[in-house]
């Protein structure tokens, strides 16, 4: 049997039509496929991003005084001053493990609090509270023993401490600190701060050798700490108006002295009073050192 060439025209383009049709419906499908897959990934990396973008929660600050009693007058705060710390000699600035273990025993028993250098800071500029019974322990020339002797009983006592460093012997031998044992101290929060570069008497320089003298120093160890430097202690204690001019224009906040006293805000920032420690002292004559020393 024949087919007409008409109907064979139009079987054909039945066919044609159907796999037309086919090949829209197979792309239709294969599209939502693809978006399908997209779209579950993108609520994927949505998901992962807003996991990663999600804020961390910083640490919270430590409150050192929480419980304590605290004062904001101007009754002062003793500045112990020490050197090197050495039991195998022992002479007017050299003083023993066990005789300095004794004394900063007798502070933690006595209620004390040791301040950070910015805490002390805080009270004398920044007229913030502090404990009641407040003390700042210090050390002058940063010692290689102020690490291996002093260190260990400040940690095991909890205390807090201030080490004054001269910085051109940083690194030069054994005798004093080095850029590791100092980072090392710091990290812990024992502050490092500065005692001029070459312990020079600044009163018998020039401004310009002092400024120098100061700028040097605070640079040293803040690139060695990471910290900024708010203080320095006065080499021999010696000093001038051009002193007290260049250590503002270095950029100190606070300076000690060797003149005895308590530090209060009646003194001048840049010229603050220490208690000096003698090794040679007996533990009565330290205590009354501590307690009963004025102005």
């Amino acid at each position: 049997m024949k087919i007409s060439s008409k109907k064979l025209q139009n079987i054909i383009l039945i066919a044609l039509i159907i796999v037309l049709i086919g090949v829209i419906f197979a792309i239709y499908i294969k599209e939502k496929e693809q978006k399908s897959t997209a779209s579950n990934e993108n609520i994927e990396n949505l998901q992962l991003n807003e996991e990663q973008e999600e804020p961390k929660t910083e640490p919270e600050e430590i409150n050192r005084f929480e419980g304590l009693t605290l004062i904001n007058d101007n009754r002062g705060v003793p500045v112990l001053y020490y050197h090197s710390v050495d039991p195998s000699e022992e002479n007017e600035v050299i003083i023993s493990p066990d005789r300095l273990r004794e004394q900063l025993q007798f502070i933690k028993d006595s209620g004390y609090t040791t301040l950070t250098i910015s805490e002390f800071n805080d009270y004398i500029i920044n007229e913030k509270p502090i404990p009641e019974k407040s003390i700042l322990i210090t050390f002058d020339d940063g010692y290689m023993d102020n690490y291996t002797n002093a260190f260990p009983i400040l940690k095991e006592l909890d205390m807090k401490a201030t080490i004054f460093v001269i910085t051109s012997v940083i690194d030069e031998g054994s005798y004093y600190l080095s850029s590791e044992r100092i980072k090392e101290m710091s990290d812990y929060g024992i502050d490092i701060e500065s005692h001029t570069a070459t312990h020079s008497h600044l009163d018998q320089l020039t401004y310009e050798e002092q400024l120098k003298e100061l700028k040097e120093s605070k640079e040293k160890i803040e690139s060695i700490t990471g910290k900024e430097v708010l203080s320095v202690a006065y080499p021999y204690g010696d000093l001038n108006e051009d002193s007290i001019k260049a250590v503002k224009e270095a950029g100190y906040s606070l300076a000690f002295t060797t003149n005895l006293g308590y530090s209060d805000r009646e003194d001048i920032p840049l010229k603050l009073d220490r208690i000096y420690v003698s090794s040679r002292y007996t533990m009565e004559r330290f205590k009354s050192r501590l307690i009963n020393t004025n102005k």
